[in-house]
């Protein structure tokens, strides 16, 4: 069994963090408006609401597995080397 190593981040590593770091601040600023509406917000206004919060959530998750894949591909790298 390979013990876990904590390698140093690299520039496209960064780059994906700091990626995700912002789609998951969308994420958590669309979900408090979903959660906390305005009395006025009208059914088809909360929809959309809900809609972006979708779109968001599938970036944020794509931004994830990106990182996941740079991290497993280096791993590899790394391994062969």
């Amino acid at each position: 069994m390979i013990p876990a190593i904590t390698l140093r981040r690299d520039e496209e590593e960064c780059r994906l963090f700091w990626a995700y770091d912002v789609s998951s601040a969308k994420e958590h600023a669309a979900a408090s408006k979903l959660l906390n509406p305005h009395h006025d917000l009208s059914d088809p206004a909360y929809m959309k609401l809900l809609g972006d919060l979708r779109t968001i959530r599938k970036k944020c998750n794509e931004d994830m597995l990106a990182i996941i894949a740079h991290c497993k591909q280096k791993r590899e790298f790394l391994t062969l080397h």
